[in-house]
C-alpha cells in the first residue's frame, strides 16, 4: 500500500514537495534511484529514479529537464486478468516524451494496463489520473494524500484558497493519506528533504475502532511505514522543487524497517549534477 503526499505550490520559493513511500514486496527486484543510462545525455535528457526490474518501469522518478511522474497501484482484485501495458511504464513514458501532461494523460489507453493513480507534473502544471474512474485532474494548489485508491480533494494551501474539488464519486479517504496530507501541510514551506523523510515514518493513523475493522480492514490495517518481512516498505522518497533546482532524496529500506542506502542528486535548471550516493554509515535519517 503506497502512499504519496504532496504540497502543490506551497510557497513562493516553492512549486512543488513530494514526500512518497514504496511498499513492496522485498523480493520483487528493483534499482534504488539513480541516473537510467548512465546520466543525461548531450541534449539534457535523462531520468532519475528507482527501477523496477521485472517490469522495467518507475514508481515515482523525474527528468533532467524537471518533469516529475508518479504511479500506485490500484486496489483491486489480484486474480484479476493480467493486463498487456506496465503501469510503471507511464512513467517512464512521459518523462521521456517532450508534451503538456494534459496532451499526455489525455493520450493514455488506460485498458491496456491493471489499475493504476498517475500523476504528471510539467513544470506548469500538475495533472492526476486514473483508469478506473476515467476521470483527469489537472490539479489546483494545495496539499494531497494518494495511496491506492482515487485521489480525494486537496487540503487548501492557507484558508482563503479553494480546496481541490474531487470526482463525486470519491470515496471516504484513507487515514494514513488524510493525516499525512495535514502533517505535510504544515511544514511544506520549509521543510527540508531529511524533514520529509522523517515524516514518512511516522504511522499518522488514529486509534482503531471496531466500526473501522467492519468498514475497511484493509484501510484500518495500513499504516504509513510498514516494517515487515516479506512486504513492507521499501523507500522513502523527498522532492523539493524551488524555483531553480530540484531536490530528489531517496532511503532504502530492507526488511523490518531496517535502513539500507541513500541516493541523492540535485537537478539545476541549466543543467543537472553528477548523482552521488551515501552510504547508511555516513547518513542517517
Amino acid at each position: 500500500m503506497c502512499l504519496i503526499l504532496f504540497a502543490y505550490q506551497p510557497g513562493a520559493q516553492r512549486s512543488l514537495v513530494i514526500a512518497a513511500n514504496r511498499d513492496e514486496f522485498f523480493a520483487r527486484p528493483a534499482l534504488g534511484a539513480h541516473w537510467w543510462d548512465g546520466g543525461p545525455n548531450h541534449r539534457g535528457q535523462g531520468i532519475y529514479g528507482g527501477r523496477d526490474l521485472e517490469a522495467q518501469g518507475a514508481w515515482l522518478a523525474a527528468s533532467a529537464d524537471g518533469r516529475l511522474a508518479a504511479v500506485t497501484n490500484w486496489t483491486e482484485d489480484r486474480n484479476a486478468p493480467k493486463q498487456p501495458g506496465s503501469r510503471g511504464d507511464l512513467a517512464y513514458r512521459f518523462l521521456s516524451a517532450d508534451v503538456p501532461a494534459r496532451d499526455f494523460v489525455a493520450g493514455i489507453d488506460g485498458s491496456l494496463y491493471a489499475g493504476f493513480n498517475f500523476i504528471a507534473y510539467d513544470g506548469r502544471e500538475l495533472v492526476y489520473t486514473s483508469n478506473r474512474t476515467s476521470e483527469i485532474r489537472t490539479l489546483q494548489p494545495g496539499v494531497y494524500g494518494l495511496t491506492n485508491t482515487r485521489l480525494g480533494p486537496g487540503l487548501p494551501i492557507d484558508g482563503d484558497h479553494r480546496a481541490d474539488t474531487p470526482h463525486p464519486a470519491v470515496q471516504r479517504a484513507w487515514p494514513k493519506a488524510v493525516f499525512g496530507a495535514k502533517a505535510l501541510k504544515a511544514i511544506a514551506s520549509t521543510a527540508s528533504a531529511a524533514d520529509l523523510i522523517a515524516l514518512l515514518a511516522k504511522p499518522h493513523l488514529p486509534l482503531e475502532t471496531p466500526a473501522d475493522r467492519e468498514l475497511a480492514p484493509e484501510r484500518s490495517y495500513s499504516p504509513c511505514f510498514i516494517h515487515g518481512a516479506e512486504y513492507g516498505t521499501r523507500a522513502s522518497t523527498a522532492i523539493i522543487v524551488e524555483r531553480d533546482a530540484l531536490e530528489f532524496v531517496e532511503q532504502q529500506y530492507e526488511p523490518f524497517g531496517k535502513p539500507g542506502a541513500r541516493a541523492a542528486t540535485t537537478i539545476t535548471r541549466n543543467a543537472p549534477s553528477t548523482p552521488h550516493t551515501f552510504p547508511h554509515r555516513e547518513e542517517r535519517t
